[in-house]
């Protein structure tokens, strides 16, 4: 009995290069890079500090548009 290799690959692996401003975004919201942006209407600096540590999280349907 021999063994055949078989290649799965997805579609979404041969997608078109996403542009670099899109790119940090995206791995932001898979947390998979620092998010770099916090929503003016938060004010204490403590939580602010703690957002951009990645302590503290906020949704991102509070974000509004940045």
């Amino acid at each position: 009995m021999t063994r055949r290799v078989v290649d799965v690959l997805s579609p979404l692996l041969s997608a078109p290069e996403i542009p670099v401003a899109a790119a940090h975004q995206l791995l932001a919201g898979l947390d998979l890079a620092p998010r770099t942006s916090i929503p003016a209407w938060i004010t204490d600096p403590g939580l602010r500090a703690d957002i951009l540590a990645g302590f503290a999280d906020i949704p991102d349907d509070l974000r509004g548009s940045q």
